[in-house]
């Protein structure tokens, strides 16, 4: 989503976390300083170069996590307070 489409709630918590930068009216950045800016670096570097794991490749195969895939998705039906249990967990 594009900075400029963004709403004053849908920026939420960055309004009072961060200083905003506006142009027309329109929020176009956020500051942050070095600290928070290197961190977010690190999270970013590590999602966008992340390497699949060995283990990742063995459980794509498996001819049992297949099976197991299609049992629950012909079995299982959804709770109606998934949220609230998703949230006990």
């Amino acid at each position: 989503m594009e900075a400029s489409t963004l709403t004053l709630e849908e920026l939420g918590d960055v309004l009072e976390q961060f200083p905003v930068v506006y142009e027309h009216q329109q929020p176009k950045a956020v500051l942050v300083d070095i600290a928070v800016f290197k961190r977010l670096m690190f999270l970013l570097d590590n999602l966008l170069n992340r390497t699949s794991e060995p283990e990742d490749a063995v459980l794509a195969e498996s001819p049992d996590l297949h099976r197991l895939v299609e049992w629950v998705q012909a079995t299982a039906q959804p709770s109606p307070q998934w949220e609230q249990e998703l949230d006990e967990l």
